[in-house]
């Protein structure tokens, strides 16, 4: 076998591995505890800091599930803008029980849930976003003080992730038919 014929299918070879690494992907786990939950009904509240930002986007794709112990709040996940949107908005106006403005209803939510065993699951975008939780249910105070969270993130690899290991496989392909 020729040297040009070795690397070549050496190319092929990391470019399957990769193609096949890059589907099953890598999930990791955590748990937050002892959040404290908010005692007003109809508001959404966020956190001071954002979300961590997938900077690699367009080669790593990313889904996080979170699930929580508690039914009797929700939880969100917003852009910068509809958190501004939703924090600018005095408690008073909501209407009671009518409205899903902030909440887990709203359209302009990326993502919510209310039900903690569910959960509820995001396929993260670009973006600066924001968690935010609230109660569920307007009549009773919530059941306790704080919640207890536990989350998964699965990473794999994005479109142009495997646009480069189709290139890499082609280009090793090529190069074994050098002479």
């Amino acid at each position: 076998m020729r040297k040009q014929q070795k690397i070549g299918y050496t190319l092929v070879g990391a470019a399957v591995l990769l193609l096949l690494l890059g589907s099953i992907g890598f999930t990791t786990t955590g748990e937050i505890n002892d959040i404290p939950t908010p005692n007003a009904p109809e508001r959404t509240f966020f956190a001071d800091e954002p979300l961590p930002e997938n900077a690699l986007t367009t080669f790593i794709s990313a889904t996080v599930t979170l699930t929580w112990d508690r039914d009797d709040i929700y939880v969100v996940i917003a852009d910068e803008d509809e958190k501004k949107r939703c924090e600018a908005e005095p408690p008073g106006l909501f209407n009671a029980g009518t409205t899903t403005a902030c909440g887990p209803y709203d359209a302009d939510v990326l993502a919510g849930g209310t039900n903690g065993e569910e959960g509820l699951t995001w396929d993260v975008e670009s973006g600066v976003h924001y968690a935010g939780i609230g109660t569920v249910d307007k009549q009773n105070p919530p059941m306790g003080f704080e919640v207890n969270m536990s989350y998964s993130v699965h990473l794999q690899a994005g479109f142009v992730a495997y646009f480069l290991f189709a290139l890499l496989g082609i280009g090793g392909l090529a190069y074994t038919r050098i002479e």
